[in-house]
């Protein structure tokens, strides 16, 4: 996972979890541990309570760990195989930004498994944080055009061919083929047939209030009220509780 981290000022961070880092680092400390995988959880959740954060586990797979049987397959004696069980086991946290660090950023840019993707980004008058991760979830469920064609057109798309094909087979046997539980199918087929008539439109959401007292009117002003973020809360730190991402001296990382 490679994780960048844009500033209002220009300023351009990255981090990455590959790139000179040795290759059994979570499990250095023990002789006889074996790391065959490690998770990457990059706490998007937690960014306005403490901000950007990315914790790491790893699953130790010593031969003193347990045993699970697998079916269908036995050894040489005709015993039923058995594979350890690695167990997961901590590994440390690295807060990449602190709470008041996400104030001054513009973008966070993740490069993941199936691509990259705009992990947060600052927008409009209100400089609002926009949480690119869950849009993304979403737009790939509904969205679709000319080029594109959403999950959820998708999954109808292929029930509806089941179906002519199959005129025998209950709905629930065909969802079931295709993955998808009966409700969650009739809640698509629902949410499709109501924008069947073209593009969803700009439906503009009201508000009673001309002005929001929730978001600041000067964007670049801080909450005085945000406290430094908590130390219990990560092993280490990538940036320090009060970095505003302008000081041009500091760490990267700390040594672990």
């Amino acid at each position: 996972m490679i994780i960048a981290i844009e500033y209002k000022n220009g300023r351009m961070k990255e981090f990455d979890t590959s790139a000179f880092t040795a290759t059994n680092a979570m499990s250095a400390g023990d002789k006889t541990a074996r790391n065959v995988l490690t998770e990457l959880d990059l706490r998007l959740d937690l960014v306005d309570e403490v901000g950007l954060r990315l914790d790491f586990y790893w699953y130790d797979a010593t031969p003193q760990g347990q045993r699970v049987k697998i079916d269908g397959l036995t050894d040489s004696k005709g015993d039923p195989a058995c594979l350890t069980s690695a167990s997961r086991r901590l590994g440390t946290s690295v807060l990449l930004c602190s709470r008041m660090g996400i104030q001054q950023i513009s973008r966070v840019i993740v490069q993941r498994a199936n691509g990259t993707v705009d992990a947060l980004w600052r927008q409009g008058s209100g400089d609002w944080l926009i949480n690119g991760a869950r849009f993304e979830a979403q737009r790939v469920l509904s969205y679709t055009d000319c080029n594109v064609t959403s999950m959820n057109s998708q999954a109808v798309f292929v029930f509806k061919y089941l179906k002519k094909s199959n005129p025998e087979m209950a709905d629930d046997e065909i969802c079931n083929l295709i993955g998808y539980p009966l409700e969650a199918y009739k809640e698509i087929q629902w949410d499709e047939a109501k924008n069947a008539e073209g593009l969803v439109g700009a439906d503009l959401i009201e508000s009673d209030d001309e002005e929001d007292p929730s978001f600041p009117s000067d964007p670049s002003a801080a909450d005085p009220s945000d406290p430094p973020a908590n130390p219990s809360l990560g092993k280490h730190f990538a940036v320090d509780d009060d970095d505003d991402g302008f000081d041009d001296d500091e760490d990267s990382l700390f040594d672990v």
